[in-house]
């Protein structure tokens, strides 16, 4: 299963966005933290893509930490 990291801009961040993005009972798209990182596992991209973007729409990530994953989903 492919995976990103989405740089936040604190651990803190990080734990939000995990506890955000965790989605019972879904083993293909989960979100995990290390540090204040947050490791995006998924099977469809739209998945990092919504937590990537939904992340810097809330502060907790920048602008150009989001558009890294994007650009790495287009490759």
């Amino acid at each position: 299963m492919p995976k990103t990291r989405l740089k936040c801009r604190s651990p803190r961040s990080a734990a939000i966005v995990v506890k955000v993005g965790k989605v019972p009972a879904d083993s293909h798209h989960t979100v995990r933290q290390d540090g204040a990182e947050v490791i995006i596992k998924y099977r469809s991209a739209l998945w990092p893509l919504d937590v990537a973007e939904w992340a810097a729409l809330e502060g907790h990530a920048s602008d150009k930490a989001a558009a890294r994953v994007m650009a790495r989903l287009r490759d």
